[in-house]
Parts: structure tokens; sequence; C-alpha cells
């Protein structure tokens, strides 16, 4: 694999730790990780390029993640949602999206970033 940039919006600093740890063993890159809607907003509405996006679905204080998945779906960035209750927690809008279950098994996040790599 060449390069994949990939953005992950994550609360948990261990799933964070080890979700950037899964991508950069990819060979990619990592945009984050980002445990706050404020942040991870910023970071979507920045223009950074990014090749996909890991979102978890609900954030510190309540917070979900959909004004962050908006954001994305609007630039036509590829992303999937991590969730503790899979896809019962998803919003309507986002059905087709992919959604991993946590504990979020390795092997599809890997499948769902490796779509995504260039070169």
């Amino acid at each position: 694999m060449s390069s994949v940039r990939v953005m992950i919006v994550e609360d948990e600093p261990l799933i964070g730790a080890a979700m950037e740890m899964l991508v950069e063993d990819l060979g990619g890159q990592v945009v984050g990780p980002f445990m706050h809607l404020r942040e991870a907003v910023a970071a979507a509405e920045s223009g950074e390029i990014f090749d996909c996006a890991l979102l978890d679905c609900n954030l510190a204080k309540g917070e979900m993640s959909w004004p962050i998945a908006d954001i994305l779906a609007s630039r036509g960035v590829p992303f999937a949602f991590t969730s503790g209750k899979g896809a019962k927690d998803i919003e309507p809008r986002f059905a087709g999206r992919p959604v991993f279950t946590k504990p979020v098994e390795d092997s599809k996040v890997k499948g769902f970033i490796l779509q995504y790599a260039r070169g």
C-alpha cells in the first residue's frame, strides 16, 4: 500500500490509540484521533485531505458524531461508524454506511481502510 490518510474520531483514548496503530501498521497516516465533537468538526471543515474516516457514534458528554458525518458526506469522504450498540445506534439518514460494532475486528477495519489507499 502506498498511502492512506484516515481521520479518527474516538473519545476512548485506548481505542483511539489502537485504531491509530492499526492505520500506521498499514503504512497509513492518521488525522487525529479527535476526542471531542468541536475539534473533529473543525478538522472536517478545514479542507484537510483524508481518504476515509472512522467515527465513534457517541462521544463524550453525550455528543453524537452526526455533524462530522454530515460534513464528510458533503465532501464525498467515505466514512464508517464504530459503535458499542451496532447499527441500531446509527441515525437513519446514514443507513448503508459501514458500522463496526465494538470491540471492532481489526480485519474488518483494515478491509475498509484499504479500499481507499492511494498508489
